[in-house]
């Protein structure tokens, strides 16, 4: 419960906020700020929204609360075209390794002087198969999170996926599976 209402009280904030500077703009008479501002909010929740169709309730909700719980490193979510991971018949297991794969990139960033740790999750489903991108940018414990990577990959690679994990540094790491659908 503590939790719905710290992300409750994070998306009211960023929403005065959103308000506040469209104010800004309106008493500067900046039109076309306002206007590219409005676009941004709209293209944030369509983002909102392509989460949302995933449909696999521990994912949908872990991705949408993320940046108000977790302030050690920012995610984006890119959804290239909707779909269910619940219209696949391994949607479930694959909506956990997901959240594994989030998880573990949030629990091994350091805390970087300031600077924003960030992780790219790109999700795209089309013939056939799923393929994920967890691409992250910032301070991470190399060390700590190589083995729980290399675990990852042996268990995609169990299922059938193609994997690739490079660059893996203490500044970068690329996770990209390509899994096969039945």
């Amino acid at each position: 419960m503590k939790e719905i209402i710290e992300v409750m009280n994070h998306q009211r904030h960023d929403w005065l906020n959103h308000i506040q500077v469209l104010l800004g703009y309106l008493k500067l008479e900046r039109y076309e700020m306002c206007e590219e501002y409005i676009r941004k909010i709209t293209a944030d929740a369509n983002r909102d929204t392509l989460v949302s169709r995933l449909e696999y309730p521990p994912l949908v909700a872990y991705l949408l609360s993320f940046n108000a719980l977790h302030n050690n490193v920012r995610i984006e979510v890119e959804i290239p075209a909707p779909f269910s991971l619940m219209m696949l018949e391994e949607g479930p297991r694959l909506g956990d390794f997901i959240l594994s794969v989030v998880k573990l990139y949030q629990q091994h960033a350091l805390y970087n002087d300031g600077q924003s740790n960030t992780l790219l999750l790109t999700l795209h489903c089309e013939e056939g198969a799923l393929q994920v991108v967890a691409d992250f940018a910032g301070e991470l414990d190399v060390g700590k999170s190589t083995s729980a990577l290399d675990k990852m990959q042996i268990q995609a690679q169990a299922w059938g996926a193609n994997v690739l994990l490079a660059p893996h540094t203490a500044s970068e790491s690329v996770l990209e599976c390509l899994f096969p659908l039945s």
